[in-house]
Parts: C-alpha cells; sequence; structure tokens
C-alpha cells in the first residue's frame, strides 16, 4: 500500500477533512489532496512526523515498510539462527503477519500484549 492510499485511509479512518489535515499540517489543502493522489510527496521529515504523531503510527508504516516486512525479516533470522520451526508453524506465522499488515501500532502492541499473556499461562495440551 503506497504512502497516498495510507494516508487517505487514515485521514478517513480518524473523520476528517482535507482542510483539517492541511490546518494542522500548515500546508495547503491541495497539498493533501496531492499527498492523496500521489502526485506528491512531503517535502520535509517535519510533515511526515507530523502525520505519524497526529495519527499514531511509525514512519515506516507511512512509508509502506510493513510491519509483515521487518517481522517476516526477523522470522527469516531467527530461522538462520539454529531455531527452527516445522512448516505448519511458520505456514501459521506468515498467515498472523499477513492478517495484521494494516493494524495501526497501537493495536499491534495490545496484539502483543495478548500474546505475551497467553505465553505465561500454563499449557494444557502440547
Amino acid at each position: 500500500m503506497s504512502f497516498a492510499i495510507r494516508l487517505k485511509k487514515l485521514r478517513e479512518e480518524n473523520h476528517m477533512t482535507q482542510e483539517e489535515l492541511a490546518n494542522y499540517l500548515k500546508i495547503t489543502r491541495q497539498a493533501v489532496g496531492n499527498y492523496e493522489q500521489g502526485s506528491r510527496f512531503p517535502k520535509d521529515e517535519y510533515t511526515l512526523n507530523a502525520i505519524a504523531d497526529l495519527f499514531q503510527v511509525s514512519i515506516d508504516y507511512l512509508l509502506g515498510r510493513n510491519v509483515q516486512d521487518v517481522t517476516t525479516s526477523l522470522i527469516d533470522h531467527v530461522l538462520e539462527g539454529k531455531e527452527i520451526y516445522d512448516d505448519e508453524k511458520y505456514a501459521a506465522l506468515s498467515q498472523l503477519l499477513s492478517s495484521v499488515d494494516d493494524l495501526p501500532i497501537d493495536i499491534l502492541q495490545k496484539l502483543n500484549d495478548i500474546i505475551i499473556f497467553f505465553k505465561k499461562q500454563p499449557t494444557k495440551c502440547k
């Protein structure tokens, strides 16, 4: 998903108009429209940081560096480091990563907290 699509999606999910976003970013509504159409990209890091802060997402997310890409890379690293998952577990992990790809960072953090909670619980069957 491109920056343009992510920006528009975030703005709409937060019930903001292009004008409201433009005012927040101290740019024109036309600039926001151009960002969302993909014909322009923010020129400075202030704008990217402001967008990320406003919508509580990472700049990596805005730029299309997906959680899946980063996490898949970590899984590959673990696999190379002698901790080997069977094919079934690896497939389940891959499916999980692709299903959470577009979730906001706060939801991902909550999911991680849930996973940590369940890992601490005694397992009844293995």
